[in-house]
């Protein structure tokens, strides 16, 4: 079981109604707006992609966006040369709602080279050079088989990216605009950030986000573990279980990254960032891990695969 202080359900919602007095209560407009989301995906990815990932070169490439949820990084990935990309994902509302948006606001030369498809309509083998997983794994519920699964999809000598955060993040909660207190999941029990979710919810003047919108606030209302989170289940991996996962997949040449924050101009981020590279207190201060591999198995074994996968 993950660590936590468990404090009770009182004391996680008055320390909520507190930090939400004190954070202003309007929300991102992308947590309003599919539309606005899909934009600030699109317009973060070459950041993303410079600091973590400079060394992949996508150009004339079949990317796989993996967990891709509306796909606004596809469009980026083509205009930088990348031939096709796969926008992969198990939210078909997503998939469709990204295709609409997609065709809305890009040029058809761009948009026919971009594919939204579930993975259970995936029947090809060895088609990708390339698969991003990007900010999904940390909600991926069979991480081992979709590795497996990532591995069959890639051609011989694709390249595996990974980017996600461990679940002693200080974000890793994902419930920051419900409750704003970083490292929410240590402090609190599982059932006091629920019932405080139930509460706030359904207090005067909330405003939905836009999930909340399309399935309605009632979507936490039989939900008892944030591994069931509506929308976006949590796996709860630390670090450690995460190295543990890819080390037993198919996948050769692993590299694991640990990155503390940035911000070297502040003194605080500067020795939070030299605490990140510590045993331990890496899994509460790092800011983002990323993992990059290779597969090199054109064939592999069905059987093998599925040991793998049941490691520890």
């Amino acid at each position: 079981m993950p660590f936590t202080l468990g404090l009770p359900f009182a004391a996680c919602l008055a320390a909520t109604r507190i930090a939400r007095k004190l954070k202003s209560r309007v929300p991102r407009a992308s947590r309003l707006d599919q539309e606005v989301y899909f934009k600030e995906q699109h317009a973060s990815t070459e950041r993303l992609i410079k600091r973590f990932a400079r060394s992949i070169d996508i150009r004339d490439k079949v990317i796989l966006d993996v967990g891709s949820g509306l796909g606004g990084r596809a469009p980026w990935f083509i205009e930088h040369g990348a031939t096709a990309v796969y926008c992969i994902d198990v939210n078909r509302q997503e998939l469709s709602r990204g295709r609409e948006i997609l065709d809305s606001l890009f040029p058809t030369s761009l948009a026919r080279s971009v594919t939204f498809i579930h993975p259970s309509e995936i029947k090809d083998e060895q088609f990708g050079d390339i698969a991003f997983l990007i900010d999904c794994f940390e909600h991926l519920t069979e991480p081992a088989e979709v590795l497996h699964n990532v591995h069959r999809w890639l051609r011989m000598n694709g390249i595996l990216w990974v980017g996600s955060i461990g679940w002693y993040n200080y974000m890793a909660a994902h419930c920051d605009s419900h409750i704003p207190i970083p490292w929410s999941q240590v402090l609190f029990s599982e059932d006091a950030i629920l019932r405080t979710i139930r509460a706030i919810i359904r207090e005067p003047g909330y405003q939905k986000n836009v999930w909340e919108q399309l399935e309605g606030v009632e979507r936490w209302d039989n939900v008892h573990t944030l591994r069931e989170r509506p929308g976006e289940p949590l796996n709860m991996l630390s670090l450690r279980k995460v190295r543990k996962i890819v080390q037993a997949s198919e996948f050769h040449s692993i590299q694991f990254k640990v990155h503390g924050f940035s911000g070297a101009r502040s003194k605080l981020l500067y020795w939070l960032r030299s605490l990140s590279r510590l045993p331990l207190l890496d899994e509460l201060l790092h800011s983002y891990y990323t993992i990059q591999a290779l597969n090199q198995s054109a064939f592999p074994d069905p059987i093998v695969a599925s040991q793998k996968s049941r490691k520890p």
